[in-house]
């Protein structure tokens, strides 16, 4: 098991944009380092762009109620940050890990521990 904190570096890109219809937007990478020994779930995590550093929560994993895809993805909700990362490197440090990754049965589901796990982070640290 790969000790945290762990950094993992990608460029963002576009996603599927669901972050943004329940007003939580998230960067999208696919990390450039080799994951494979991190557990899939959420994390504590700071990003740094641009030499800045922003607290936020990361997913990490396959996404499995929004897709069925093989590839893993890195996806964070930056606190405090307004702006557009689309094609810009960033890193992602995990810093603690907070819950496994688990398909949910519906969006909704999914909406709302996404929030639960957006105000835990809020906190998290503090």
């Amino acid at each position: 098991m790969t000790e945290l904190p762990f950094t993992i570096t990608g460029t963002v890109e576009h996603g599927r944009s669901f972050g943004r219809t329940i007003d939580m937007p998230t960067a999208n990478i696919i990390p450039r380092e080799d994951v494979s020994e991190l557990s899939f779930g959420v994390y504590y995590s700071i990003i740094t762009v641009d030499g800045a550093s922003y607290r936020a929560i990361t997913n990490l994993g396959r996404r499995p109620t929004v897709e069925d895809g093989d590839f893993i993805n890195a996806e964070s909700f930056i606190y405090d940050f307004r702006g557009d990362l689309y094609d810009r490197d960033i890193s992602v440090k995990l810093l603690e890990f907070r819950r496994p990754e688990k398909k949910f049965d519906s969006f909704d589901e999914l909406s709302k521990a996404m929030h639960e796990d957006l105000e835990a982070g809020k906190t998290y640290g503090k």
